[in-house]
């Protein structure tokens, strides 16, 4: 831990699906070795020197439930590696409230459930405190406006962890793109995650869907490297495997060769398997974006995510099961793996250190508070140096509109009415064409 005069005081809520792996991890190395070590791979190497003694403490952990033992279980685990730092656990409906007024951080890292961010992002605006949050931003376009004029108004760094705009594969092909490709005629983005997703780790999945949850990665890709503006949204969905889960986790049990009752959602979930999301934008270029969340465990990566773009005179593809590693154990079969994303060093002197995209996100947001904080640059200065929140207004008015015609083509398709509806975005949100 630094000693540094000069430090930030980070405290999260939410610990979720990759806290260990990629969050909580990034946070240790942070708190081990400060920031600069991990600029060059967001391209801001030549300002190390300017935040290499710059400290970055946690002081606390806050998670919902107290009965869980998240918050206390992490707390733990970062004792392993710094049992002298003084971290909370706190637990609670509004946890970050509390953490606000009694540990008065600088930064709250927001990692709750996607239908959770935007109250404890306003209210660390009011606090005075800056905020790194998970995607998406939010799941509404007047949420995102509320938070994007707050921040504003606080001159606070509202960051969001878009990690797919650093992952160095597909920025290499989207920064070449225009001079290799010629114009832009249509892209096709999929990102599907495993079943265990929305059956076994969120219990909110009923409060989101696939195409909010991981689709606003590849937006975000799109949207910051080819600087498109949507103009409306076609969206349709599918509700075969999730809605009937008290009947298909049996099937799936049986063909697993498992007892059903171990698994831990066994009723209805009623979200969407799949959303499948086609927008237009103002060049008139296509995005094509093919999301779910039942992507069986069998599948040989932890995901399966393809981004291809097709223009005038070539096109480009980063398929994450074609860079290039695979392994074959015994009991796990064969398998891809993405060190990009958080790969892992263990060092001669015992401590582990991670690498990659994931943890270059966090890094960016990091570093805009800082040399706002500590360094005392402009906003302007910063602009477009790190997922803003206003760059994500965007993301959440396709997320908002493709739920709302997703929704709408279901019950038409239901009635036999085919899919009709499609949305046109307008400056304050979208509106519905042919649905009845």
């Amino acid at each position: 831990m630094s000693d540094s005069p000069r430090s930030l005081k980070v405290a999260i809520i939410g610990g979720g699906m990759f806290f260990d792996d990629i969050i909580g991890q990034t946070f240790k190395d942070f708190i081990r070795g400060g920031i600069a070590g991990s600029l060059n791979s967001i391209g801001m190497s030549h300002l190390a020197p300017a935040v290499a003694n710059v400290g970055i403490d946690v002081c606390a952990i806050g998670t919902r439930s107290q009965s869980s033992g998240t918050a206390g279980r992490i707390v733990d685990w970062f004792a392993t590696d710094f049992p002298g730092q003084t971290m909370e656990a706190c637990y609670g409906d509004a946890v970050w409230n509390d953490i606000l007024a009694n540990h008065k951080p600088d930064v709250l890292f927001v990692a709750t459930p996607d239908n959770v961010h935007t109250q404890p992002i306003l209210d660390a605006l009011d606090a005075g405190v800056d905020v790194i949050t998970e995607k998406p931003l939010c799941l509404k376009t007047s949420e995102a406006d509320a938070i994007i004029a707050k921040a504003k108004d606080a001159g606070r760094i509202v960051a969001c962890d878009m990690h797919k705009r650093y992952d160095p594969f597909v920025r290499e092909m989207m920064l070449k793109a225009p001079e290799q490709y010629g114009t832009i005629n249509r892209v096709r983005a999929v990102l599907e995650e495993p079943l265990e997703v929305s059956t076994e780790i969120f219990a909110w999945a009923e409060e989101s869907n696939p195409f909010a949850y991981v689709g606003c990665h590849w937006l975000d890709v799109v949207h910051h490297y080819m600087d498109v503006k949507p103009v409306s949204v076609f969206a349709t969905g599918q509700k075969n495997l999730l809605l009937n889960w008290d009947k298909h986790h049996v099937e799936i049990a049986k063909r697993r060769d498992v007892d059903p009752s171990t698994f831990k959602r066994q009723g209805s979930i009623n979200t969407w398997d799949s959303i499948d999301v086609a927008v237009t934008y103002d060049n008139g270029m296509r995005g094509d974006y093919n999301n779910n969340w039942i992507n069986p465990a069998e599948f040989e990566g932890a995901v399966n995510q393809e981004i291809e773009l097709y223009g005038i005179y070539g096109r480009g593809m980063v398929d994450q099961q074609d860079r290039g590693y695979r392994e074959a154990i015994i009991g796990d079969g064969s398998r891809t793996r993405n060190p990009s994303f958080g790969g892992r060093i263990r060092h001669k002197g015992g401590h582990l250190e991670i690498f990659g995209y994931g943890k270059a996100s966090i890094a960016a947001g990091l570093l805009a508070i800082i040399r706002r904080r500590i360094l005392g640059e402009s906003m302007e200065t910063l602009h477009d140096t790190y997922p803003t929140a206003a760059s994500q207004r965007d993301i959440v008015q396709v997320i908002e509109a493709a739920s709302a015609v997703a929704e709408k083509n279901y019950e038409a398709f239901s009635a036999g009415r085919g899919t009709p509806a499609t949305a046109l975005l307008t400056e304050s949100g979208f509106d519905l064409v042919g649905a009845s």
